[in-house]
């Protein structure tokens, strides 16, 4: 009976702090058109100076390197400059993930610090197929992931875990599983590369194909990494390399109509690019000291699709962390990462406000003395908003009234929760270091009447 006792304030306690779904009422202003789910796809060790029409891959000597030719990895919205800040591989996904851009693989087990966990609290399913980047804290945060448990082009070892797939999703991953002998058996060189590619892929349009058709009131996040145009750079050479971009390019086509034909918003990104001494160099890199200041290391791609964003290329200079919150704009979530130093890169045809408070308020949104729409909630996003407009936010609710003017240049967040106040580190230094000067005036005071 004791037992019994204890067990069960254990069971309330984790039933409250569990990272449940939660209900947050969505208010659509216009007839925006949003995507249903989404795909980021990472491809390991790919540099856009290789296939960005902009750039030129230049080598370590001066020497000027060969191009891929594509046509199927330039949709959407490009940004054209964006560049990781640490060319590693578990280091810069974990940057991906987590919009920070000092994270490392230790951050993204962190509460409430990716992506992953703001898609989960509203909703989502997590699932992942990796190559690379598979690291145990990118494992746990999937509710299911396809992944290559070592890093061997020879002898690859496909492991699953799963904690809460979906309908069909872990058989469906055990066929793919068992399906990469096929793809591998009788190649080669760069064509056992691509092919190791190919088969990332083609499984990972399983996936999202199933969700789409066995399960299409759940909405759905699939990470997606590719490890092998990395491994050709490292270990064929600069031709091979670009060889091996050209045949992703091929082998995306399927996976890119899948979302596109089903309002699935794709997010095409690297972790780092790719470097070489010279031409037909037979070994290149990316994180090691003669390569990690090399623009051919650094700017990686990043290509959106999605039925609400603006198609074009997007000038400026942008960063790694720049994604994270950037996808969770698209998806129409709030961008609540806890350590994210990144931006949102404004692609959306519409804006967005978030509102959150820890009680419920009246709120209501105004344009000019015109009441747009009222609402009785603690959490609410206004969507489908006209940019460069202005609006007029209101709140009432217990704690008090709140009221905002707004121009919408770009999603807004707001938080109705009155901060209370607490010390920070600024704070504490001038507290201790005015009791130094207190104490040692005393001192001195006390030896002057001595």
């Amino acid at each position: 009976m004791n037992h019994i006792r204890k067990t069960i304030p254990l069971l309330i306690i984790l039933c409250l702090i569990s990272n449940t779904a939660i209900a947050v009422s969505e208010v659509t202003i216009n007839d925006a058109k949003k995507p249903h789910g989404a795909i980021l796809f990472i491809i390991d060790g790919f540099g856009s100076s290789y296939y960005y029409p902009e750039f030129t891959p230049i080598a370590l000597d001066g020497t000027e390197l060969i191009k891929a030719r594509t046509q199927n990895i330039s949709f959407g919205s490009r940004i054209l400059d964006i560049r990781t800040p640490h060319p590693v591989t578990g280091i810069a996904h974990s940057i991906i993930v987590t919009g920070f851009s000092q994270a490392n693989e230790e951050t993204v087990g962190f509460p409430d610090a990716t992506i992953f966990d703001i898609t989960k609290r509203f909703g989502y399913v997590n699932l992942a197929v990796m190559e690379t980047g598979d690291f145990v804290n990118m494992r746990n945060e999937q509710d299911a992931i396809l992944f290559a448990e070592n890093n061997s082009i020879e002898n690859p070892v496909i492991s699953m875990e799963a904690k809460a797939a979906p309908s069909g999703i872990y058989e469906l991953m055990y066929d793919w599983k068992m399906k990469i002998p096929e793809y591998l058996v009788n190649r080669s060189g760069e064509m056992r590369y691509s092919a190791f590619n190919k088969w990332g892929i083609d499984a990972a349009n399983a996936i999202a194909t199933s969700m789409i058709r066995n399960n299409p009131s759940q909405k759905f996040l699939l990470i997606m990494n590719v490890g092998e145009v990395d491994s050709g750079g490292h270990n064929l050479g600069d031709d091979d390399y670009v060889r091996l971009i050209e045949d992703f390019d091929r082998d995306i086509y399927p996976l890119y109509q899948t979302a596109k034909e089903n309002d699935i918003a794709l997010f095409l990104t690297a972790d780092h690019g790719m470097s070489f001494a010279e031409k037909d160099a037979r070994r290149g890199g990316h994180s090691s000291d003669k390569y990690s200041t090399r623009l051919e290391s650094l700017r990686i791609p990043f290509v959106i699709y999605s039925p609400n964003i603006e198609s074009g290329i997007v000038k400026g200079e942008y960063g790694q962390e720049d994604i994270a919150p950037t996808l969770l704009s698209v998806l129409d979530l709030p961008n609540d990462l806890q350590y994210t130093d990144g931006s949102t890169i404004n692609i959306k045809k519409y804006a967005s406000i978030f509102v959150k408070s820890k009680s419920e308020y009246k709120i209501s949104l105004w344009t000019g003395d015109q009441k747009v729409s009222e609402r009785q909630d603690s959490e609410l996003v206004f969507t489908g908003l006209p940019l460069k407009t202005n609006y007029t936010l209101k709140a009432d609710g217990e704690k008090g009234s709140f009221e905002e003017d707004l121009f919408l240049d770009s999603d807004k967040h707001l938080d109705l929760n009155r901060p209370e106040p607490v010390l920070n580190i600024r704070m504490i230094i001038a507290i201790i270091l005015i009791s130094i000067v207190n104490i040692a005036g005393l001192m001195i005071i006390r030896r002057i009447k001595k």
